[in-house]
Formats: structure tokens, C-alpha cells, sequence
């Protein structure tokens, strides 16, 4: 989903890497979310682990993920959950509508991304400096020549993410799973490479 018209759009591109076939992120200034919907009745939506390996082997340090004119990154790996309006607060709800009647039917109601940064420590977690329905860990910083391998209980970072949406009722299901990469904000640019990318319950 774009929320915004932007100059170009980063390309996405299956190639053969390392003997295997892995997506190809190009970013010149650019943006773009390559997403995957899920249904919600399918056994992928009621996934708990996600796994994937990536790696970043050039970005710009002119990025900053805390500010809306720094927000860019060369690879994001995001999933988007089946909340419930009733679950989300009085403004949170009124805010969302207000966006998806705007901008997308399908704005999620909860997020969470995880990013390769080239500033922020390794553990950060942080909101998303447009909205808080999106929040970020960063797992990985700075240039890479080796394929890092990750996984992550979505169920545990859910918790810890939404606090008072994981205590208002059972863990939500995937609504989608995404790759975003972006340089539009302070005309960066990046090559990154994602791979074997799985959701499961193990």
C-alpha cells in the first residue's frame, strides 16, 4: 500500500543468489511495499514464528527512523494482523477509520515491522514515525556481505509491542505478511536481498 505518490518505485526482482532464488531490493530515492495477503481462515494466518534470512550490502546513513523526513530503509519485513476495531482505544479507532477511509481499506489496525537500520542499535524497537499502529524492531545495522538468518515469536513481539491489545483478548491473525524498502524521504539509496521467508506455528 502507498499512502503517498512518490517519484519512483523501488524495484523488487526474484534472482538466482548464492545458488537459490531470493528477492532483489533495489531503492533509488524511492518506495514501495511488496505485500502478500493472507486468509484469515487459512492456517498461515494462525502462524506464531516467522523466519527469513536477508542481507543489506549497501545503505545510506542518512537515514533516521525516528523522524518523518528520515524514515527511510533499505529492507523491512513487516506483518500486518487481523485486529479488531473494538480491541484499540477511543482516538486510535476514530484515527484509523479516518484512514482508511482516505487512504486504504486495508490500513491495518496493528503492525509490526522489522528493519535493517544503518544507526539504531541492534534491540531498538521503536513506533513508526508516522504512526504508532506500526511498531519496528530493528534486528540488523549496517552493510553486510553474509546472509543473517532471523526468527521471531510474532506472538512474544505482539505483547510487547501492544501491551493493552494483547490483554484485551486472544492473539490476533495475519492479515498479511510484507517487504518494504524506501529511500524517498532522504533520497537514499540500497541493495538488499531477502530469502526463504516462511510463517509457521514452529
Amino acid at each position: 500500500m502507498t499512502l503517498a505518490k512518490v517519484p519512483r518505485h523501488t524495484r523488487f526482482e526474484v534472482v538466482e543468489r548464492d545458488a537459490t532464488r531470493v528477492l532483489r531490493i533495489d531503492v533509488d530515492g524511492s518506495y514501495g511495499n511488496l505485500m502478500h495477503k493472507i486468509d484469515r481462515d487459512s492456517e498461515p494466518a494462525r502462524g506464531t514464528i516467522l523466519r527469513w534470512r536477508w542481507r543489506v550490502e549497501t545503505l545510506s546513513g542518512s537515514t533516521d527512523l525516528t523522524r518523518k523526513s528520515g524514515d527511510d530503509a533499505p529492507a523491512r519485513v513487516c506483518v500486518l494482523f487481523d485486529l479488531p476495531l473494538e480491541r484499540l482505544g477511543t482516538t486510535d479507532r476514530l484515527a484509523l477509520r479516518m484512514g482508511r477511509a482516505m487512504f486504504d481499506p486495508d490500513l491495518p489496525a496493528a503492525a509490526l515491522c522489522y528493519i535493517w537500520d544503518a544507526n539504531l542499535a541492534v534491540g531498538t524497537r521503536l513506533p513508526n514515525a508516522y504512526t504508532a499502529r506500526v511498531m519496528q524492531y530493528v534486528l540488523e545495522r549496517g552493510a553486510a556481505t553474509v546472509w543473517k538468518e532471523e526468527r521471531r515469536d510474532l506472538r512474544s513481539d505482539f505483547a510487547a509491542a501492544f501491551p493493552a491489545e494483547s490483554a484485551s483478548g486472544p492473539f490476533p491473525a495475519i492479515a498479511a505478511i510484507g517487504i518494504s524498502a524506501d529511500g524517498d524521504n532522504t533520497r537514499a539509496r540500497s541493495l538488499a536481498f531477502v530469502g526463504d521467508l516462511f510463517l509457521g506455528t514452529e
